[in-house]
Order: C-alpha cells, then structure tokens, then sequence
C-alpha cells in the first residue's frame, strides 16, 4: 500500500528534522497569507502608499506563486520519503507504519515530544489512538 513502512522508532528518531520542517511550511504559509492579503488589499486600492500598479501587483504575484511553489516542494519531498503532512496549521504528520500486519499511520502532532498514537489509514487524527504495542515489539 505504501512505498515505506515506520518503525515507531524509526519514525521518532527523524522527528528532530520533522519538527524543522513544519516550522519552515508554517513560516512559508504565514509569509503566503500576508502577501495574499496585501495583493487583495492594493488591488481593490485600500492602501494609500500603494498605487496597485500592474507591476507592483505582478510581484506580489510572483512572490505569492514562489511561496506555494516552495511549500509544495517541502511536502513532495516529505511524501517521496512515505511522510505524510496532514496539517501545516496544527502540525500534523503522519507515518505508515504496521500494527498486527494492517497498514496504519504513526500519527504526531507538534508539541509533542515523540510519536505517541496511531489512526488507521483511513481514519483522521481526531480517531487517534494511544500506542500500546507495535510490530516492532
């Protein structure tokens, strides 16, 4: 079902990187916001130091292209290695793991200190279970 399968330690051990880079998609969002609503704010012509020229709305543009551009490479590079991001905003990642040969998602949230619970594959974060055993075991 997956191109990798996690070891909960195996999973844990990479969290110190993880954590990095869900603080980097969380920056990159909160630059892309700003200059979202900076560009809707100069097109409709509520900024009085801003003409809204077609130049200046076509960088605003062109940086908010680049930001998802960016993300989005993040994000493929965390799938290309079987690592799910489920939530930029909660920080929310998922990890194909196996619990009694069913294919399940390790399942952390930032904050968090290690991979402590588990969902199903088809199942979200709000069903998460405490991880009591695993395959590894």
């Amino acid at each position: 079902m997956f191109n990798k399968y996690f070891a909960l330690q195996e999973a844990n051990g990479i969290l110190p990187d993880i954590r990095e880079d869900i603080a980097h998609l969380q920056h990159l969002q909160k630059e892309f916001k700003t200059a979202y609503y900076h560009l809707q704010a100069v097109k409709k012509g509520k900024l009085e130091d801003e003409a809204g020229s077609k130049e200046d709305i076509f960088l605003l543009e062109s940086w908010i292209d680049f930001l998802e551009i960016q993300a989005q490479h993040y994000i493929q590079q965390l799938e290309k290695h079987s690592i799910y991001v489920k939530s930029i905003d909660n920080g929310l990642v998922d990890f194909p793991a196996r619990l009694y040969g069913e294919s399940i998602f390790l399942c952390w949230k930032q904050g968090e200190e290690y991979i402590s619970h588990y969902h199903e594959w088809f199942e979200t974060f709000n069903h998460r279970k405490k991880i009591t055993v695993t395959d590894d075991d």
